[in-house]
């Protein structure tokens, strides 16, 4: 029995009687029978191609779609990225204002301090004395709200004014020394208690004021090199 189709090593191998039956359709051999239709296999073909065609279209379009999600993910990331460097940048660079303003609120409030307990001192003092004085007025005032507000020894507030604080450094015996015009038991300078061979760094305040006031020079030089201990 004749095949409808055979290939071209299957019509090698037919008898050449046989092979008369059929005729050559590309790569195969097709069975020539008078009434039926023969393909278009040209059509075919072309058919195959287009829908081939179109695969491959299809194909192309779905890897370019998702080439273009990869790449708006990548943007996107790339963006979260730089939103999270400039948002930490900008947080750096807050704290850092931060600190600058906070280190100028401190060098404002120390000049007012300063420039208030200065003029105290120089309100009852004169020279190297008003200057030394100052120090120790500095420790007792603060800066609240604005305003300089004088404190106790121990640092808290209280409800004296600067011009009462200067009548206490004016009339406490233990700056007496420094403070102009005054006099220690009825006349001369006060004697300096403590033993005059003391460290500086182991003098009371009162021994530092005294010790300025005896040997200015001494002093200022005890005073540049760090021997005195803060109080």
């Amino acid at each position: 029995m004749l095949k409808y189709q055979i290939t071209s090593e299957e019509f090698a191998q037919l008898e050449e009687s046989q092979q008369g039956f059929y005729t050559q359709s590309g790569d195969a051999y097709q069975l020539a029978v008078e009434g039926i239709p023969q393909p278009d296999v040209d059509g075919l073909k072309r058919q195959r191609d287009e829908l081939l065609a179109e695969k491959k279209a299809e194909q192309e379009k779905r890897r370019k779609a998702e080439e273009e999600i990869q790449r708006a993910e990548k943007e996107r990331l790339a963006a979260e990225g730089n939103y999270k460097q400039l948002f930490e940048s900008s947080q750096a660079d807050s704290a850092s204002w931060q600190q600058k303003h906070e280190e100028l609120l401190r060098q404002i409030e120390q000049n007012s301090i300063n420039q208030t307990a200065i003029k105290l001192a120089t309100d009852i003092a004169e020279g190297p004395n008003a200057e030394i004085l100052s120090e120790f007025v500095t420790r007792r005032l603060k800066l609240v709200d604005g305003q300089v507000r004088v404190t106790d020894a121990s640092g808290n507030l209280t409800v004296s004014s600067v011009e009462q604080l200067k009548e206490e450094f004016k009339n406490d015996p233990r700056w007496a020394s420094l403070v102009t015009g005054s006099k220690a038991n009825g006349g001369g300078a006060a004697p300096l208690r403590g033993s005059p061979t003391k460290e500086p760094k182991q003098m009371t305040a009162e021994e530092r004021a005294e010790f300025a006031q005896r040997d200015p020079q001494g002093y200022q030089r005890a005073l540049a090199s760090g021997q005195f201990s803060k109080y």
